[in-house]
């Protein structure tokens, strides 16, 4: 890759420190506010329904805070974004919006600010796709590179179209293609994976590198088409590495007692899934019927079919203490919170330390430790928006093992081979920065927090006090100075809107052909 070589070698480069746990929709979201989950309000790909135990998917609507493109927008500045998470629907913004991964299709309103950009869009890449699903099969493998190559070039017309139609103050574009590669094929480029296949690195491995090898021309596409004067920084949202188990949290607190199912509840609700598969292979639309349900109270009907919310209708509630839903997250089913809550506010602390206790104690197959680090909320977050958090976080774990988005069945292991899942996401990933301001050699460690406050002080636009990032000064060369000028930070009164319930389901499903969710 040698445009992103020429960056860490003329440029300022180390490591960053993503969020906790380092997840997608949370990370990026921090880029583009500068803080962490306490204040800008993503904590996960769901977020609980007040009054119940149900969960629908957030999107750029539950984000809490002003993002970096609508201060610069706020200031005349022209800004542009491509596939960046949590943008859909679009915020209105000065400049470009291209909607990310949870975008249900190009026809979905929002997809695009302003809407009128879909006539180029349409003009430049006719086949312009969003994203793609992941490889569950050696025979999808050549397939799947192919939808990647696609992603590629067409994501790369549009990015050379915008950045040659004006010069943007702030450019912003996300290639996702590496973190879906990276989830179904490490076992074939990382040798010291436990399940490194010989075979398929034989017939595959430069076919792979070659996606690398492409995403480094796009890389250099965009460096050769940047204004005048220009930085250039690049990111990840996190790191890499091998994934060896799926952990299911639910069946863990089931086994330790803290999760009661119903009498005969698994049973049913493995009947009742099985007829709405037998009646959707029929051309029934069960989840209109389910639709219907929500509409009407049905929660225990929800609970047969919709994903996000059919873990419910199996658990005793009554009885159960703890339970999880997300990445790396344990719930505490509390009186007056929960709406059948279980644990009397007195004993809250008591049993937030039992389940600290027992989690450190999880082993896998061979018998090592997994978790070493269990955090309460309140430890790990600040900021307005910490009550969202579920009460004890995962905080520091093996990273070859993957706590498994525990909604939809409780399977009967806690542990799992990871199947498709031979990559799991680490908390570092990589900064770069290079440009007429960055010093050469720099090596920074920074956080994902950091970037939004120093690309508004290298912009000469006031950054809000409440950011929880710093400036990289460090990173400057001699005789740069920044003087950032810091002003009262503005409470985030955006309108409240609510997508449809197509829109929605459409989002689940998203999220479920990306592994997200079950």
């Amino acid at each position: 890759m040698p445009n992103l070589g020429r960056l860490q070698a003329e440029g300022a480069s180390g490591p960053l420190w993503s969020v906790v746990p380092p997840m997608t929709a949370t990370a990026w979201t921090s880029y583009q506010t500068g803080k962490g989950p306490g204040r800008h309000g993503i904590f996960d790909w769901t977020e609980p329904v007040a009054g119940s135990y149900l969960y629908r998917p957030i999107d750029s609507t539950h984000l809490q805070s002003r993002t970096i493109f609508e201060l610069l927008s706020a200031r005349q500045k022209r800004v542009a974004t491509v596939n960046l998470p949590l943008t859909f629907p679009a915020r209105p913004i000065n400049g470009v919006a291209v909607g990310d991964m949870l975008t249900p299709n190009k026809d979905t309103p929002g997809f695009l600010h302003p809407p009128e950009f879909r006539a180029t869009l349409d003009r430049i890449s006719p086949d312009y796709a969003i994203d793609t699903h992941l490889c569950e099969t050696e025979e999808d493998l050549g397939p799947f590179l192919d939808r990647l190559r696609h992603l590629i070039e067409e994501r790369g017309k549009v990015v050379r179209h915008l950045m040659e139609s004006e010069p943007w103050d702030l450019f912003c574009c996300v290639w996702v293609e590496m973190d879906r590669m990276q989830h179904c094929l490490w076992h074939i480029v990382d040798p010291q994976h436990p399940r490194f296949d010989a075979r398929l690195a034989g017939l595959w491995r430069e076919r792979i590198l070659d996606i690398y090898r492409l995403l480094d021309v796009r890389i250099g596409e965009m460096v050769d088409r940047r204004p005048p004067g220009a930085n250039i920084f690049f990111i990840s949202d996190h790191g890499f590495g091998p994934c060896r188990y799926k952990v299911f949290l639910n069946t863990w607190l089931a086994q330790e007692g803290f999760l009661k199912f119903k009498e005969g509840g698994r049973a049913q609700r493995q009947r009742l899934h099985a007829v709405r598969n037998l009646l959707g292979r029929a051309g029934v639309d069960t989840r209109r019927i389910l639709d219907l349900a929500r509409r009407y109270g049905g929660e225990g009907i929800m609970g047969a079919g919709d994903s996000l919310s059919r873990f419910a209708a199996e658990i005793d509630w009554e009885q159960t203490t703890a339970f999880c839903h997300g990445t790396n997250a344990v719930r505490i089913n509390l009186q007056g919170r929960e709406k059948q809550g279980s644990v009397r506010p007195e004993d809250y602390e008591a049993v937030v330390e039992r389940l600290r206790t027992r989690l450190l104690d999880i082993r896998d197959p061979e018998g090592n430790a997994v978790i070493r680090g269990v955090k309460r909320r309140e430890e790990l977050y600040v900021g307005p928006n910490v009550n969202l958090a579920a009460d004890l976080l995962i905080a520091e774990h093996d990273d070859s093992v993957w706590f498994y988005y525990s909604e939809g069945e409780v399977p009967a292991a806690v542990f799992e081979p990871s199947g498709w899942a031979s990559g799991n996401h680490e908390p570092d990933g990589i900064f770069l920065a290079w440009g007429p301001d960055v010093a050469p050699g720099t090596h920074e460690h920074t956080s994902i927090n950091d970037i939004a406050p120093t690309l508004l002080a290298l912009l000469g636009v006031p950054i809000p006090d409440d950011v929880d990032g710093t400036v990289l000064r460090g990173i400057l060369r001699p005789g740069r100075t920044l003087r950032p000028v810091w002003t009262e930070a503005v409470a985030w009164a955006g309108e409240a809107r609510t997508l449809d319930a197509a829109t929605n389901r459409a989002i689940e499903e998203r999220l479920r052909g990306l592994g997200y969710l079950q």
